[in-house]
């Protein structure tokens, strides 16, 4: 029986992306239905697998002509692969992926992972005088090629709201749940142990709030040495990333896993699960992220590791369902309580940590891309 071709594909994402190739990809394979094939940044891991074929472009900078060209260089695979089916994975492939579309007749999916206007507006990666340009940019692009797709998968709950040209018939919430098989036994007192490791996973940036971490870590390590802080990921951001290395350099128990490179989300998983304690800090920045649910929040409770967490009013009703969490104030820091609290709560004492995982989500993702799949 011939197999639907879909195409997957992003411009920054890179090609081992944790959604894009475990959960999309590899729910799509596993069914024997499709050809799948991923679009992505190149990535220093080896990839293979029987049904899925990958088409690492890059390297570029995030601000660079190159990435323009990147548009059209995966048009021009698109046009080598001739998908039946297209998940866009960014903004920034909707008028190649619609114009594919025109002239090829394929189905094709917007899979929107961010609010890319807001994102523009309140982060500082764009000059100030470039930003209402850069928003209008984008959303007229999203207002424009919205007629000419068939269907929008989105990966929080409040972009439903946020984001009006989103037809509510063409569209399933699909949230980053956890891929893989969460941990089903309580944790251990992790102060019963010689070391005690904090972790700080993800992408690594000011915002993402790995400086509070830092300062957190420093305070509670002078209260009690057997205090650890991991931090794995990567940062984007140059001057961040200086900042960091000088932040780590000569704190013995701060280490930092990558930084300046792409770390594979398989090692990030093993952390996780060595883990006593994970730090979810990201900054409000001006309400842009209150209403979102982290992946690391679905990462941190499916694996049943404990969150020092911020006082976001949507995390902590999350966290409650599990008992998963200590709240932190990162600008009013009490480490002596911190510390009692960390030595004397009993997490994971309620709920189901398994709705964090990415199977939750699993049969919705496949009985949406069925609705377009015309070969069976």
């Amino acid at each position: 029986m011939k197999k639907t071709k879909i195409i997957i594909a992003s411009i920054l994402k890179p090609i081992d992306d944790t959604r894009m190739f475990e959960k999309l990809g590899l729910s799509l394979a596993k069914t024997n239905k499709y050809e799948v094939n991923i679009i992505g940044f190149i990535s220093k891991n080896t990839l293979a697998h029987d049904s899925i074929h990958f088409y690492p472009h890059g390297p570029f900078q995030r601000t660079s002509l190159l990435r323009l060209m990147s548009c059209w260089k995966v048009f021009n695979i698109y046009i080598k692969v001739k998908p039946d089916i297209i998940i866009c994975n960014t903004h920034e492939l909707l008028i190649v992926t619609s114009l594919y579309r025109i002239l090829f007749g394929a189905k094709i999916i917007y899979d929107i992972r961010e609010n890319y206007v807001k994102n523009i507006q309140h982060t500082n990666v764009f000059n100030p005088m470039l930003k209402p340009f850069l928003m209008a940019y984008v959303r007229t692009k999203e207002l424009l090629a919205q007629p000419f797709f068939h269907g929008f998968m989105l990966a929080e709950r409040i972009y439903a709201h946020q984001l009006g040209f989103v037809p509510q018939n063409k569209s399933v919430m699909i949230e980053n749940k956890y891929f893989g098989i969460g941990r089903q036994l309580k944790p251990i007192m992790p102060f019963h142990k010689k070391e005690v490791t904090l972790l700080f996973s993800g992408t690594i940036s000011d915002s993402n709030g790995v400086f509070d971490a830092i300062r957190i870590t420093e305070q509670l390590h002078a209260l009690d040495s057997s205090i650890k802080l991991k931090i794995i990921g990567y940062c984007a951001l140059k001057r961040d990333l200086l900042r960091l290395q000088a932040s780590v350099e000569d704190k013995e128990f701060i280490e930092l896993i990558g930084g300046d490179y792409l770390v594979p989300h398989d090692l990030i998983v093993e952390e996780i699960k060595k883990a006593d304690f994970g730090f979810v800090l990201k900054k409000p920045n001006k309400g842009i992220n209150d209403d979102k649910l982290l992946t690391r929040l679905f990462e941190y409770t499916a694996n049943q590791l404990p969150i020092l967490l911020l006082e976001n009013p949507t995390w902590v009703r999350f966290c409650h369902e599990f008992n998963a969490a200590i709240t932190v104030n990162p600008d009013q820091v009490n480490a002596q309580e911190i510390l009692q609290r960390m030595k004397t709560t009993d997490f994971y004492t309620k709920g189901d940590t398994n709705n964090s995982l990415w199977q939750s989500e699993e049969t919705k993702f496949l009985d949406f891309i069925s609705e377009f799949n015309t070969h069976f």
